[in-house]
């Protein structure tokens, strides 16, 4: 199976479009190129040739003569008549792929005019050179495909492995002789294949460079992702996003300092503020008790913290929730950046954000973010633990950065998960929009036959404007990959139908609820497992399922009481403790952060005291089988009592 390369050609005169198409299919041969397709797609009219940018992921590059006739209506305006400027072609086409390099063809007098007036477009060729010499704007789509497609560390790594060389340096199984060679553990070798243990290197191969320092072949595969990603400096990481955030918290953060949090946030970050000893300003949690579910903060209520905290140096929000929730994020930046703070956006659900039309305005980096992770292992095509860090703040540290980044780092890391990262930003880059745009269209599919069910149905953005009255006013947004399901009209408990579809269909759920299940479709989402989840959810539907009712269900409590310090985060963690059991822990000071889950908010952090309110949540939550991290035993930590 070769990469698909389909190069547009929008013209409107149908001789000149002849005439091109003609003169570059007659060349393709030339290049030799046996490792990709080829193939040139027509275009008479704009509006055909959005729709095939729209609609064919395939498509690699755009030719545009810039005497294309362009009236309003074509770009769908009401206006009428010709359009004042052509670039608009190339905004469109941006908008839908901002990815696509598009080269405009034009009259060599008017070159400078052209390239003044479009921003957008990759390169300028006369259009009677191209007739006459099509091989040239050919060759330059070629070298710049190329360029895109590339993947240094991966490209090298490989090659290096290939090569066999013989292993005098770490690890110590050698290339996997000590486990190939072992009569007691050489299934372990036989069960993941030479290419596993071959391809386990050690640092010692210099010229695939030094993760920590970002040189060599790990550094260019490093700058080559901040230019897929349009930020300033991109980073692998290769112990996930919890690490990737403890990261950039420790590198803007100081002792004492201030940082706005979303209360939501997922623990590393409150691990990260303890571990760089700053205070936190929580946001507080907006829970949905019938679904179990949270939204994200109110930005009136981040504006009315950002005022009352004018001295805090960093916000820190969740860009997508686990339930798929949306924040407008260019008000978010806005309003830190107008006093002064950096932005950070954890955006671990979200790497695909850039890529498609009807994420891009959610997404973190385009909306300004200083700082954004992306856990690629969640949802695009890496392996566990593999996490990017973006960069795109001017007064970014790099120095010290690197210091913090090489106290996290390994000094031997996994190469098959930086290799992972390499790749993964080679598939976004080349055929992100692609995948995106068939599960999307997979997914309003479902939708649509889901909405015909009796019992079940699936929530959309509607659903969630009725259940958290910010949603509109907030502009809000959802991303409908994360498919939320409503099991509430279901007469079986969660734990039934999550066994149904684990044992009996053999779905594996990403989380549920007492009133929800929640199913992630990521890249690799492919129809088969669509229609797979379709039919066990129209079983479930019709009831035509052997399960036990469940007689009742029982709702989260409605409100999570708030969060009120008594003591710096960090001198409550790292300093003197005792367990005591969690009934007797009012009036204390926790030393530990408490989170029950579902829906993984924390009630607890540490520097908390503990009030009869929090005791009484905890008691609502005893009897609904849950897992509550940071209980040991029925006990909790809190601060040593030195009355």
């Amino acid at each position: 199976m070769l990469p698909t390369v389909k190069i547009l050609i929008i013209e409107d005169s149908l001789e000149l479009l002849e005439q091109l198409v003609t003169g570059i299919q007659s060349t393709i041969e030339s290049f030799e190129r046996t490792d990709i397709a080829i193939s040139l797609v027509e275009a008479e009219t704009v509006p055909k040739a959005l729709e095939l940018v729209r609609n064919d992921g395939d498509i690699q590059a755009v030719v545009f003569s810039w005497d294309t006739e362009v009236k309003w209506s074509d770009m769908g305006e009401s206006k009428a008549g010709k359009v004042d400027n052509n670039a608009v072609v190339i905004d469109a086409i941006k908008h839908i792929r901002r990815e696509l390099p598009v080269y405009v063809l034009g009259d060599a007098i008017k070159g400078l005019d052209i390239v003044n007036l479009a921003n957008g477009m990759e390169s300028f060729f006369y259009r009677n050179d191209i007739i006459s010499d099509p091989e040239s704007i050919l060759g330059y789509i070629i070298n710049d495909f190329d360029d895109r497609n590339e993947t240094p560390f991966w490209t090298a790594y490989r090659k290096y492995v290939v090569e066999a060389n013989d292993s005098w340096h770490t690890p110590g199984h050698s290339g996997g002789a000590s486990f190939r060679h072992s009569p007691y553990i050489g299934d372990f070798y036989k069960f993941f294949g030479r290419n596993v243990f071959v391809s386990d290197l050690s640092v010692s191969v210099d010229s695939l460079g030094s993760l920590s320092d970002g040189t060599h072949a790990i550094g260019r595969a490093q700058s080559i992702a901040a230019n897929t990603f349009e930020v300033r400096k991109s980073y692998f990481v290769t112990n996930g996003s919890s690490t990737s955030n403890k990261i950039i918290l420790q590198t803007l953060l100081r002792e004492g300092d201030k940082v706005i949090i979303d209360r939501n946030c997922h623990k590393s970050v409150h691990h990260g503020i303890i571990q760089a000893r700053a205070m936190p300003v929580y946001l507080d949690s907006i829970l949905n008790p019938d679904y179990g579910i949270f939204a994200p903060p109110e930005l009136e209520r981040l504006a009315e913290t950002i005022e009352a905290n004018t001295d805090a140096k960093l916000i820190v929000l969740t860009g997508c929730t686990y339930d798929g929730l949306l924040t407008d994020l260019k008000q978010v930046v806005e309003l830190g950046h107008q006093h002064g703070m950096k932005v950070f956006i954890d955006e671990a659900w979200f790497a695909y954000s850039l890529f498609h039309p009807r994420f891009r305005d959610y997404s973190a980096i385009h909306a300004g973010a200083d700082y954004v992770t992306h856990s690629a292992h969640k949802v695009v095509s890496a392996f566990s633990q593999a996490s990017f860090i973006h960069v795109n703040d001017p007064d970014f540290d790099s120095d010290f950065f690197k210091e913090i980044y090489s106290i996290h780092t390994s000094t031997s890391p996994k190469y098959q998960l930086i290799a992972s990262l390499d790749v993964c930003r080679k598939q976004l880059e080349m055929e992100g929009y692609k995948i995106l745009n068939e599960l999307l269209n997979n997914v309003d599919e479902l939708k649509q036959q889901v909405s015909r069910f009796k019992r079940l149905r699936i929530l959309d953005a509607e659903d969630f404007g009725k259940i958290f009255p910010h949603f509109a006013k907030d502009n809000m947004g959802h991303d409908p990959l994360k498919i939320l399901i409503d099991v509430s009209a279901l007469e079986y408990s969660n734990q039934e139908i999550h066994r149904f579809l684990m044992d009996e269909v053999g779905l594996e759920i990403e989380k549920f609820t007492h009133s929800t299940i929640l199913v992630l479709l990521t890249l690799g989402g492919m129809r088969s497992k669509i229609v797979r989840l379709y039919n066990a959810l129209k079983k479930l539907d019709q009831g035509s399922v052997s399960l036990h009712r469940s007689k009742s269900k029982n709702a989260l409590p409605s409100t999570i009481p708030p969060i009120k310090l008594a003591e710096l985060p960090s001198n409550a963690f790292f300093g003197k403790r005792e367990a005591i059991p969690w009934q007797e822990s009012a009036g204390r000071i926790s030393a530990g952060l408490i989170v029950p889950y579902p829906p993984g908010i924390p009630l607890i952090v540490p520097g908390q005291l503990i009030q009869e309110e929090h005791i009484n949540y905890l008691r609502s939550l005893s009897n609904q089988k849950l897992t509550i991290q940071g209980f040991y035993d029925g006990e909790l930590y809190v601060m040593q009592d030195h009355t």
